[in-house]
């Protein structure tokens, strides 16, 4: 391993590929090994509503991930977690070792709590083991501004730095191969999980405004698969399930619009999305249409890169549908702007070499 450099990545949200998990965790370790990190990622193979996994396997599955870095501690220099409530054992075992611990935090606790509503009863429990995990890290990384203030506030200290998601600019592109169908159609790549907007797409449809000849591509999977199954009740809906990055990149690229229809039900998004969907979908040059959340909606509107709308709103959903498939020229303008924009700003070797300025800092490392 390269000296002082050695890095244990942990997530306990098991990455399957087709998920924003699986290519936030890849991409951000390929960009630190480019960079000289030697990086060794532990990860769980059950976790996630569609693994089709008990609870029990899942809580076993943890305590196995965290047993096997807990014992190669010594190892490495520092341990990189995708934040998790369930992690708060090797984070403090590291802490107690004095192995530097750094966590990365995608969103608030009240995330899982709207997507596994039966947690509720221990939300205050859950609150606190990432209160205090923050407390322990030598730094947080967050994705938007709003969670910054957030991590601020419930860590006590400031070792607290916005990197937020990007876009593999050389798979994602304008150019390259798209679907043969159908002809025309908007995308919605993602989770299907409770707050993004899968009621509000396919009832948007049935908008009268929404454009003949154009259908809805959903691809991806979830808890709110059940809404999807019965694809005779939804005639302009296609649901193709998880598909592998390149077909992913190749719906994208020939959509007349990329979905990014998040929903905050629960107060659990006030402090802004920043999803990997946006990023991937601009760096395919196709417009975005987003709801009006902090981080996405200012991205949308300040670099002129698609339509932000209300949210849950089918009927402002297919209006903007509309405006994009029957004006090529706007169409074509915003997903420029939205390609331009990645490739400045929000390349996944970027993120890496911001993230790796950190740890060298904090780890005591020159740069």
């Amino acid at each position: 391993m390269t000296a002082g450099r050695r890095l244990l990545y942990l997530s306990l949200e098991t990455p399957r590929e087709g998920q924003a998990t699986y290519t936030h965790v890849h991409e951000i370790i390929r960009g630190l090994r480019k960079i000289g990190w030697t990086v060794d990622l532990r990860a769980t193979s059950r976790g996630g509503a569609s693994s089709g996994s008990s609870y029990v396997a899942r809580l076993m599955d943890y305590v196995r991930v965290q047993w096997q870095a807990a014992r190669r501690l010594k190892q490495y220099d520092a341990v990189f977690m995708r934040a998790h409530f369930a992690a708060m054992p090797l984070s403090a075992w590291a802490s107690l070792r004095g192995v530097p611990v750094f966590q990365e935090i995608n969103g608030l606790p009240a995330d899982i709590l709207v997507t596994y509503r039966w947690l509720r009863w221990i939300g205050p429990l859950i609150r606190w083991f990432y209160r205090m995990q923050m407390q322990m890290a030598a730094h947080v990384f967050v994705v938007t501004e709003g969670l910054r203030s957030w991590a601020l506030a419930e860590a006590g200290h400031d070792r607290v730095s916005v990197v937020t998601n990007g876009a593999d600019t050389d798979l994602f592109t304008p150019e390259g191969q798209r679907p043969a169908e159908p002809e025309r159609y908007i995308a919605f790549v993602g989770g299907l999980t409770a707050w993004h907007g899968i009621a509000t797409m396919i009832a948007a449809t049935r908008e009268p405004a929404w454009p003949e000849g154009v259908e809805l591509v959903i691809i991806g999977d979830g808890v709110e698969r059940d809404r999807l199954k019965d694809a005779a009740a939804h005639p302009r809906v296609r649901w193709l399930g998880r598909r592998p990055p390149k077909e992913v990149a190749s719906y994208l690229r020939g959509a007349v619009a990329a979905l990014s229809v998040t929903e905050d039900s629960a107060g659990h998004l006030k402090t802004g999305v920043a999803p990997l969907k946006l990023f991937e979908a601009m760096a395919s040059g196709a417009p975005v249409i987003v709801t009006d959340l902090p981080f996405q909606g200012d991205v949308v509107r300040e670099h002129e890169t698609g339509i932000v709308i209300p949210m849950t709103s089918p009927a402002a959903l297919a209006a903007a549908t509309a405006t994009l498939a029957e004006d090529a020229d706007l169409a074509r303008r915003r997903g420029r702007n939205g390609r331009s924009y990645v490739e400045r700003y929000a390349s996944w070797q970027s993120r890496a070499e911001e993230i790796s300025v950190v740890l060298a800092r904090r780890i005591g490392l020159s740069t």
